[in-house]
């Protein structure tokens, strides 16, 4: 369905939220509501809260979150990734150096 609306699915590594931005913003969420709730778990309050700090959530932050996961992917990957050379101009035709005799 996705795809027929012209989005691609991204999947996302399971147990790793920092690649994840709702992730970031959802503990912020949650962070909030464990502050101002004083009410009692699942009450009409603590529904009100719920939504009341889904309200404040802005596109700056989802930005802001969406960097971070980025920069922290990048990070990742940079640790991961070495990067390969393989020099062109010498040649050895004696492949010694990489088989056991």
């Amino acid at each position: 369905m996705a795809g027929d609306r012209g989005f691609r699915v991204i999947r996302l590594p399971p147990y790793h939220c920092i690649f994840n931005p709702i992730e970031l913003i959802w503990s912020q969420m949650k962070n909030n509501i464990r502050r101002n709730n004083t009410a009692p778990k699942f009450s009409s309050a603590t529904i009100d809260i719920i939504r009341e700090e889904a309200s404040k959530i802005t596109a700056e932050m989802w930005a802001n979150c969406v960097r971070h996961s980025t920069k922290e992917e990048d990070q990742y990957r940079a640790r991961l990734i070495t990067p390969l050379i393989i020099n062109l101009e010498e040649s050895n035709d004696d492949d010694s150096d990489y088989f056991d005799q």
